[in-house]
C-alpha cells in the first residue's frame, strides 16, 4: 500500500498547467517564486504540489484531477459489479446501500471548499493540543478543485516504527485518545484512516494531520450507544452487550440465536484483552486471527449479517484503521485506561 501510495497516477505538467488555468485567476504564474511539478503527495482524486510564493507564504496546493467528480458514479458502480462477480459475498447480502455510501462520500471528498472548512474546524478543534499540528488553509488560493494549505513537514507515519517503544507508543495513544474525543466530545471524525493522511515530524514529536475531506457528523445517540457498547463490555456484561450491538445494528431480529450469541461472545473477547491484559501489544495478533476464524465459521454457517448504519461502518473503519496502524508500529497500549477517560467510565 505504501509503495501504492508513493507511485500513484500523477498528471502531467501539460495537464496540470491547463487545470491551474481554468482554476486559478489569469497572471497566477507571476505570483509563484517556485512551483515544483512532481507531485509530494498523489492520491485516487487529486494530487499535491509544493509552491513557493513570492509573498513569502510556502503552500502544499491540492489539485483535483480534471473529471474525477463526474467518473465516481460509473466508478463504484464497477467497482459493485466486480464485487458480486467474486463470489466472496454470502447469497441475499445487500451491497447496495454500502456502494451509495461509498458514492456520496467520495463526492463530498471532491468539494475542496467544504474540506477547507473541515480543516479550519479541527484547527480549532485541537489549537491546545501540542501533540498535534493542522495546516491552515489559505483562501485566496482555494477554490472547489484547489485546495491550498500550509506546508507541513515530516515524515511518513510508518516511520514512527523505527523510534523508540515509548513514542510509538505515544503516537497511538494520541491517535486513540482522538478518535475518542471525536466520537464522545467534537461530534465529528475523520473517518479515513489512511496511512498517507498523517505525517510525523520527529523534532517536534507532533502528529500532522492533513486530509480531513472523508469528516462524519455523528449523532449524539450514535456515540450514546458507543458508550453503552463500552461500559456493557468493560463489565463483562452479556445481557448489556447483547442490547447494545443490537441498539448499533451489528445484530437484528433476523439474526438467528446461536449467530447472535457468537457475535456478542467475539465482542466481549476484544473487551476482555481490553480489561484484563494491561497495554496491549498491537503487534501481537492472535486475537485478530482468533476473530477472522470465528468470523469465517459464521460466514459458512449461513450467517447474514443486517446492513450495518453507515454512521456505524465509518466509525468502525477508523478504529480498525488505528488498530492497524497500531500493529504497524509494533504499539503497546493501555486502551482501557483510554477507554475509561474518553467514555465517563469509572472503574
Amino acid at each position: 500500500m505504501s509503495r501504492l501510495r508513493d507511485g500513484a497516477y500523477a498528471m502531467p505538467p501539460k495537464q496540470l498547467k491547463q487545470v491551474l488555468n481554468e482554476q486559478l485567476p489569469d497572471g497566477w504564474a507571476r505570483l509563484f517564486r517556485t512551483f515544483d511539478v512532481n507531485p509530494i503527495a498523489a492520491a485516487s482524486i487529486g494530487q499535491v504540489h509544493r509552491v513557493h510564493l513570492k509573498d513569502g507564504r510556502d503552500l502544499a496546493l491540492k489539485i483535483q484531477y480534471p473529471g474525477v467528480a463526474n467518473s465516481i458514479g460509473s466508478d463504484v458502480a464497477n467497482v459493485g459489479v466486480l464485487i458480486k462477480m467474486s463470489g466472496l459475498l454470502p447469497d441475499g447480502f445487500e451491497l447496495a446501500p454500502y456502494l451509495e455510501a461509498a458514492r456520496q462520500q467520495l463526492h463530498d471528498e471532491t468539494d475542496y471548499i467544504q474540506e477547507a472548512g473541515q480543516v479550519f474546524r479541527f484547527g480549532q478543534l485541537l489549537k491546545d493540543e501540542p501533540q498535534f499540528a493542522v495546516p491552515a488553509v489559505h483562501t485566496d488560493w482555494s477554490n472547489s478543485k484547489i485546495l491550498a494549505m500550509d506546508y507541513m513537514a515530516g515524515g511518513a507515519i510508518e516511520d514512527v516504527a523505527a523510534e523508540p517503544q515509548a513514542i510509538r507508543n505515544q503516537v497511538i495513544t494520541d491517535l486513540i485518545s482522538l478518535a475518542l474525543s471525536e466520537l464522545f466530545e467534537f461530534g465529528v471524525m475523520q473517518t479515513d484512516p489512511n496511512f498517507a493522511n498523517y505525517l510525523y515530524a520527529p523534532q517536534t514529536r507532533k502528529i500532522v494531520l492533513l486530509d480531513f475531506g472523508a469528516v462524519l457528523k455523528i449523532d449524539p445517540r450514535t456515540a450514546d450507544k458507543y458508550r453503552r457498547l463500552i461500559c456493557a463490555g468493560l463489565q463483562s456484561d452479556t445481557d448489556d452487550l447483547m442490547i447494545a450491538a443490537q441498539d448499533m445494528g451489528v445484530i437484528d431480529a433476523t439474526t438467528g440465536g446461536a449467530h447472535r450469541a457468537r457475535i456478542v461472545q467475539m465482542i466481549q473477547q476484544v473487551f476482555n484483552m481490553i480489561r484484563d491484559g494491561g497495554a496491549i501489544d498491537f503487534a501481537d495478533q492472535t486475537l485478530s486471527k482468533q476473530l477472522q476464524a470465528e468470523g469465517l465459521a459464521l460466514y459458512k454457517d449461513g450467517f447474514l449479517p443486517p446492513v450495518l448504519p453507515v454512521e456505524i461502518l465509518l466509525i468502525q473503519r477508523k478504529f480498525a484503521g488505528l488498530f492497524l496502524l497500531g500493529a504497524r508500529l509494533g504499539a503497546r497500549v493501555d486502551v482501557e485506561d483510554i477507554l475509561r477517560a474518553h467514555s465517563g467510565i469509572i472503574r
